[in-house]
């Protein structure tokens, strides 16, 4: 379990974080607690799957988003909503965006359905997705010590805790998968 860590912990944060940021970066903060991981490249993996997953939605919705507002009516005054506060203040939106939890999907693809064009959104949103992976990597790195001094050494525990908290963020991913599709 070690060796295949420190092998794919990279890739296996970047794939799981383009559906579940925190969780996996906080499960990343914990191997690199461990020396499994590096914190660099943690940030690195989870600042670009969720810097892509922005790009996705808000250029889904770009060409998408009449359709949509076209079949759904009662939608546009939430877009308008959004886009009224998001054309008043585009930088504190893309920056506070990237930690309101439920509405990582909706901002992004709500800014693109607006006037906001592609390329200040993607400087915006590449800063945002560092700031967000820096502050929640390093919260997990505290954390985990935190718990690694109340409670004691984990190495004897590590694989059923890391096998634990990926069947948890799985479980969270597809969770809000379905979600969304309802």
């Amino acid at each position: 379990m070690s060796e295949l860590l420190q092998q794919y912990g990279y890739i296996a944060v970047f794939v799981a974080g383009l559906f579940e940021g925190e969780t996996i970066l906080m499960l990343g903060a914990f191997a690199v607690h461990q020396g499994y991981l590096s914190l660099l490249p943690l940030i690195a993996c989870g600042a670009a799957a969720a810097f892509l997953t922005d790009q996705f939605y808000f250029h889904l919705s770009r060409r998408k988003g009449a359709e949509l507002l076209a079949r759904r009516p009662g939608l546009r005054a939430h877009v308008e909503r959004v886009n009224g506060f998001g054309g008043r203040h585009p930088v504190a939106t893309i920056f506070l965006m990237r930690f309101a939890w439920g509405l990582r999907i909706a901002l992004p693809a709500t800014l693109g359905m607006g006037p906001m064009r592609p390329v200040p959104y993607a400087a915006l949103d590449a800063l945002a997705a560092l700031l967000w992976a820096t502050v929640i990597s390093l919260f997990g790195l505290k954390l985990t010590a935190w718990v690694h001094a109340s409670i004691g050494h984990l190495k004897p525990y590590e694989h059923p805790l890391i096998v634990g908290a990926l069947v948890i963020a799985l479980a969270v991913a597809l969770y809000r998968q379905w979600r969304a599709r309802r």
